[in-house]
């Protein structure tokens, strides 16, 4: 089990300690399209979307980090993993304040991306590779963020639904029923099994929370 939290990368940004886990690079190589990926177009495509996905999920994860600094927690890590990413705290926060924190990173992801989007008006649009991967980061921190604030736990909208209705096993019902009703219907639609399988095992995690058994650990974010 260990051999799945190997990492990979550390580094600094801004004060925050940043782990990449080398699952990260392969979920998001999958998500990418790796498995069909053979000429040299699919694979400047591929490496096109692999970044574009890490500088977004990073974006992500700072937003709650650098809220979290701002309450008063001199010790926050980010850590992105098999499933996106977390930031990690060492001091309890008040409703409110996780809350604001919880908001703060699909809110910077999409001030990120709408900022993307009209830096490509105005882009060379020979740059065909950059001006690509500007649209993939458009992409993915648009729709990831707003696919992250569906109310599944440990989602940041399941977080939020716990939040707001002071009610986590409220929030836990209301995640195992979407959760469930996702991967049923991302599988109806043919989105690969992917997505399906992802929101299949948050479902199965909420459930096992449900009857009072600890999370999956590498669901725990």
């Amino acid at each position: 089990m260990k051999a799945l939290f190997l990492p990979m990368l550390r580094f600094q940004l801004f004060g925050f300690p940043i782990l990449i886990q080398w699952m990260f690079w392969l979920n998001t190589a999958l998500l990418g399209g790796a498995i069909g990926a053979s000429t040299p177009a699919e694979m400047r495509a591929l490496a096109a979307f692999m970044i574009a996905a890490f500088f977004s999920v990073l974006i992500h994860e700072l937003g709650h980090a650098s809220v979290m600094r701002s309450f008063g927690d001199r010790r926050v890590g980010i850590v992105l993993y098999a499933f996106g990413g977390f930031a990690q705290g060492s001091q309890r926060f008040t409703r409110g304040q996780d809350i604001l924190l919880t908001a703060a990173g699909p809110g910077l992801q999409i001030a990120a991306g709408l900022a993307v989007h009209f830096l490509l008006e105005i882009l060379d649009p020979s740059i065909s590779w950059f001006t690509y991967l500007a649209a993939q980061f458009v992409f993915v921190s648009i729709f990831w963020a707003i696919l992250n604030l569906v109310p599944i736990v440990p989602l940041d909208g399941g977080r939020l639904c716990a939040g707001i209705t002071g009610r986590p096993k409220l929030a836990l019902r209301i995640s195992l029923v979407t959760a469930v009703v996702l991967a049923a219907g991302f599988l109806y639609l043919g989105y690969g099994w992917i997505t399906p399988i992802f929101f299949g095992m948050l479902a199965y995690n909420n459930w096992k929370q449900l009857q009072g058994e600890p999370q999956i650990p590498w669901m725990n974010a």
